[in-house]
């Protein structure tokens, strides 16, 4: 018996050398290729699951109701108020996205909806009342559910017209769509009904309903503020009352009554001077006047004084100017010329010359008294004006008194004007807007245009069955492939050669599918070729020809768990070798379930003769000869009698030198080597270890821990074979290599 030693895990030979994948490797994604090959496994799930879905679909789309849609647009915000004086009291709103969205809500609402049922009548139009009497079906099913359980619901009292008209409008607002499109001021509402004009006249209805909402909120808003005003107008009038009337009490009271009544037309009142005022004013004038006639009164009579004391008196302006005096020195000239004239013909008793000069002195003393009575004239004058002056002055003080008193009064007039003002701008500014609001509440209009109004459609808008047709098919199909990859997923396991070659020590010597019949009539039929013996061919020939890491002649086979077909590819590979004219032999070593003999059918055809050339303690049973062409099994039993206890390798040991010599093949048939260390334990009297995995069936984990539990007894692993493989269910590339047996079968068969 030849002794390999296995070579290291990440040597050339192992694994990736031969076509697996390296030590360690996980399982690749799966490709496009592995996908369509899984749902080519699964093609009858894929398809019943596509029928079963999209059959109904479509039929339900092809009975679905056609609708019509109809649109109404309109602009937000293309008209303000008209009044600028009203814009305190109605201001057209910021336009943006959130003014924009919020008239989208509020075209949503169900007050909105329920002006347009009120407005159309729906609670009379077929299409809605029918939709209002429907019983939904999640109410339907309750009411089943609960007439099953023995206890049938109540019925339920009949809807009011007002919760009729509300759960209409709930209805229509779910047949009516509102949209902004986020780029513009624009609002599209279209109706959705069964009915063309109906979708039209819900669209214009809606439309409607909002202008005469937002109509109505600015009216509503300038009727109260007409009713603020209202309120405020009486107190404010009130207001103005008493201040004027406080105005008035204080003239009267500061004696200013009338000095205001006759101030000069444009001038403010408060601005106008008083009686005092003017009186003063004039009194300084005349004051002026005096004081400068004094001083001029004042020069005279100096003039007049200094005359009479030089003895000039005569040629004071006033005496040389005044006509007495001119009269009187006429009459002294004349008198003086007659004295002179006469004093030169008569003597000094001349009667006419002393009447001359009589005349003559009376005339310079009448001018003497003349000349003093104008002197005391100037004198009486400069008396007058000096007193004169003093009136004025006395009267321009007592006036003066009397407008610092009246300044100081007036300082608090103003203020009770200023205050009379203010008030009397309240009022009258409120009063303003009183009669605009009273006027002109009726002339405000919505900030929004309607740009169209919805016209009847001229066909049907839908439902648009070819997409939704199509969706249906896509999603029944993809469900179809989602319910394959459930079902390919759920059968977990290995199920392909790659899987079995990332296996850490384990490479994969090949794939047997799953054959019908007994055993025996793929080796004893004529021609004795099938695709199962094939495989196994194949199998065995890299065994006994391959490359010396999987050379053996003593093969041992087992699996990581039970029902893997081990012991029917023992028995398989053995009828193998028998089909190349050798001899081969199959030792059952599971003492706890020996079923060698049972797969081939034991026969009666049994070398007795043979059986006594065995030892004593191979068991009772004995060797079973040709029960395949070239194929001898034996059933050993534990040399200690005990039908569950493990054979020992001494024991094999010594059946292996006994039939060693006269067979070609030797495979030794052991238990699972995650249920028993069997296998393991007898790995070291053979050439190696055959790991049978069931394709689909064993998880990867499973034939990890069981390479572990191998390698921990360091046993020689020649390789994996995957048992009872579904081609049609195989990846590709698996397949093809499938039907590439089949071919050569149905050609030579």
């Amino acid at each position: 018996m030849n002794q390999l030693q296995l070579p290291p895990l990440n040597g050339p030979l192992h694994g990736g050398a031969l076509g697996g994948m390296p030590s360690g490797a996980t399982e690749a994604q799966p490709s496009a290729a592995r996908i369509f090959s899984m749902i080519g496994r699964h093609r009858l799930a894929v398809a019943l699951v596509t029928l079963g879905l999209g059959a109904p679909a479509i039929t339900g789309i092809a009975l679905l109701k056609p609708y019509y849609t109809a649109t109404t647009m309109l602009m937000i915000g293309t008209r303000g108020s008209s009044f600028r004086d009203l814009q305190a009291t109605v201001s057209a709103p910021d336009i943006d996205t959130i003014a924009v969205n919020t008239q989208v809500d509020v075209l949503r609402s169900p007050a909105i909806a329920r002006t347009v049922v009120d407005r159309l009548d729906l609670l009379h139009d077929p299409e809605f009342t029918s939709l209002l009497d429907t019983v939904p079906l999640k109410q339907r099913v309750m009411d089943e559910i609960y007439t099953l359980l023995g206890s049938p619901p109540k019925a339920m009292p009949p809807l009011t017209p007002e919760q009729r008209a509300q759960a209409l409008a709930l209805i229509l607002a779910g047949k009516v769509t509102i949209l902004n499109d986020g780029r513009s001021y624009m609002i599209k509402i279209t109706a959705k009904t069964g009915n063309p004009v109906t979708s039209a006249r819900i669209a214009n209805a809606y439309a409607d309903s909002y202008l005469d909402f937002r109509r109505h909120l600015k009216v509503a808003a300038t009727w109260q503020a007409n009713a603020l005003l209202d309120e405020q107008i009486v107190p404010l009038r009130e207001r103005l009352r008493k201040a004027e009337q406080a105005v008035e009490q204080f003239r009267e009271r500061n004696g200013l009554i009338t000095a205001r009544l006759d101030h000069q037309p444009g001038t403010a009142e408060a601005e106008a001077p008083t009686v005092a005022d003017e009186q003063l004013q004039r009194m300084n004038q005349e004051l002026v006047t005096a004081q400068a006639d004094l001083e001029m009164k004042r020069a005279r009579y100096s003039e007049v004084q200094n005359a009479i004391r030089t003895g000039t008196v005569g040629s004071l302006p006033d005496v040389v100017s005044a006509p007495l005096i001119q009269q009187l020195q006429g009459q002294e000239a004349q008198l003086s010329s007659r004295v002179s004239s006469l004093s030169q013909t008569a003597l000094g008793a001349n009667p006419d010359l002393q009447a001359a000069e009589a005349g003559a002195a009376q005339v310079r003393r009448e001018i003497g008294a003349v000349t003093g009575r104008i002197a005391a004239s100037v004198t009486k004058d400069l008396s007058g004006a000096e007193a004169r002056v003093a009136a004025l002055s006395r009267a321009v003080a007592n006036l003066q008194r009397q407008v610092s008193s009246e300044n100081q009064a007036d300082v608090t007039l103003q203020q009770l004007e200023s205050e009379a003002n203010a008030a009397r701008v309240v009022y009258q500014d409120y009063l303003g807007r009183f009669a605009q609001t009273s006027t002109q509440a009726q002339l405000q209009e919505p900030e929004a245009e309607l740009i169209s109004r919805a016209a009847v459609p001229l066909g049907v808008s839908g439902p648009p069955r070819t997409q939704y047709g199509a969706i249906a098919v896509v999603f029944s199909v993809l469900a179809g492939i989602g319910s394959a990859l459930l079902i390919d997923r759920a059968r977990g396991g290995i199920r392909s050669t790659s899987q079995l070659d990332s296996v850490p020590g384990l490479f994969t010597l090949g794939m047997v599918p799953t054959f019908s019949g007994a055993l025996a009539q793929h080796y004893r039929s004529v021609p004795t070729s099938s695709i199962y013996v094939e495989t196994v061919e194949a199998i065995r020939s890299i065994l006994s020809f391959g490359h010396s890491r999987f050379r053996a002649k003593v093969v041992l086979v087992t699996s990581a768990r039970p029902g893997e077909g081990k012991t029917t590819f023992a028995v398989s590979l053995a009828a193998n070798a028998g089909r190349a004219m050798q001899r081969a032999l199959v030792i059952d070593c599971d003492t706890r379930n020996p079923s060698a003999a049972a797969i081939v059918s034991r026969t009666d055809r049994t070398d007795r003769t043979a059986n006594s050339r065995l030892p004593a303690h191979i068991g009772k049973d004995g060797l079973l000869r040709e029960v395949l062409p070239g194929v001898d099994i034996l059933t050993v039993r534990p040399a200690s009698g005990r039908n569950n206890a493990m054979v020992s390798p001494l024991e094999l040991n010594r059946i292996l030198a006994q039939f060693s010599g006269h067979y070609d093949m030797i495979v030794v048939d052991t238990p699972p080597v995650l249920a028993f260390p069997d296998a393991p334990v007898l790995a070291q009297q053979t050439d190696g270890v055959v790991m049978v995995v069931k394709w689909g069936l064993t998880d990867q984990g499973e034939v990890n821990e069981a390479m572990r539990i191998l390698h921990a007894y360091d046993a020689r692993v020649l390789g994996g074979v995957l048992t009872q493989v579904v081609p049609r269910d195989l990846d590709v590339a698996e397949r093809r290599q499938m039907a590439t047996y089949r071919q050569y079968y149905l050609a030579t068969s």
